[in-house]
């Protein structure tokens, strides 16, 4: 056999041992089945559909930054949560010695009332999307989305559109919405369902540089007590929350107790009555318009 030849032959002997040496091993994680995205959205919405409203009470802490001021103004009390499907919701909040802020969303414009310096800011959901709505220290309209108990939209095509990803490492499924903005497609917001219990663990709303606005964790679920059916099987919340503002460097941890649908006649319609920012202003409260001049 020539030079050649017996080059080849090697050649090809240390192939057929490299294929038949052992796998090299997987990276910890989960590899098993997964579900569609279809099952996700429809197991996701089983669970939210019966929380078409809720009432509850929390206790937080709260580091509120005002940018125009250079201020971290820090809090800690109690208050209660209201919300009701899809878009409505109101927080308050308070110590023993007075109120310190509301905050809350009509589904069409939302507001802040820090109380302790006397300043309200409000806006409306089109001022929002107009990307310039830092100016506020929290944004109840995005806190409205992580509170992770909205339905989600089953007709899977519209806008913004869903994409399902599976974190091996994690063990999440990895759900990313997306809308067309100004050409090209953007990320919106992005959950984290827990693959055993398919209950948020993690949320992320983007601006529409695709910079993350908000990132969230939801932690100890409680089910909330329903009408009918075996207490096993009634829906479940997140009573345990953390925020994060990067852009503000404000943050928000709150925990919530004694959920239910509603208490005492709580939420009604009159719950999230914004209040009338020209007569908070007769009364020397400071208030900014979000986006009407951003000099503000």
């Amino acid at each position: 056999m020539n030079r050649l030849g017996i080059l080849l032959t090697l050649i090809a002997a240390l192939g057929l041992s490299a294929c038949t040496g052992p796998a090299p091993p997987m990276a910890p994680g989960y590899y098993g089945d997964t579900i569609t995205l279809e099952q996700l959205v429809g197991r996701v919405n089983e669970n939210n559909d019966r929380l078409p409203t809720i009432w509850a009470r929390e206790h937080f802490q709260a580091v509120l930054v005002d940018r125009t001021k250079n201020q971290a103004t820090h809090i800690d009390g109690y208050g209660n949560l209201l919300y009701t499907s899809p878009n409505q919701m109101k927080l308050t909040a308070k110590n023993e010695v007075a109120d310190l802020f509301d905050m809350g969303s009509d589904g069409s414009q939302f507001w802040l009332h820090e109380k302790h310096d006397q300043i309200f800011w409000w806006g409306t959901y089109a001022d929002a999307e107009g990307g310039d709505a830092d100016q506020i220290p929290v944004r109840p309209d995005l806190v409205l989305e992580i509170l992770g108990i909205r339905s989600l939209d089953a007709f899977l095509l519209r806008e913004p559109s869903p994409v399902l990803r599976f974190n091996n490492i994690a063990d999440v499924y990895m759900l990313d919405w997306q809308a067309e903005f100004a050409g090209h497609w953007a990320a919106v917001k992005e959950i984290w369902y827990d693959r055993q219990t398919l209950l948020p663990k993690r949320v992320l709303l983007f601006d529409a540089k695709g910079r993350v606005a908000l990132w969230a964790t939801l932690s100890n679920y409680q089910r909330v007590e329903w009408p009918a059916g075996d207490p096993s099987s009634w829906p479940m919340m997140a009573t345990q929350f953390n925020l994060y503002f990067p852009y503000t460097g404000s943050s928000m941890a709150f925990e919530l107790s004694d959920l239910t649908l509603s208490h005492n006649g709580f939420p009604n319609a009159a719950t999230y009555r914004m209040p009338d920012p020209a007569k908070l202003a007769a009364s020397g409260v400071k208030v900014i318009h979000i986006n009407e001049n951003s000099g503000n």
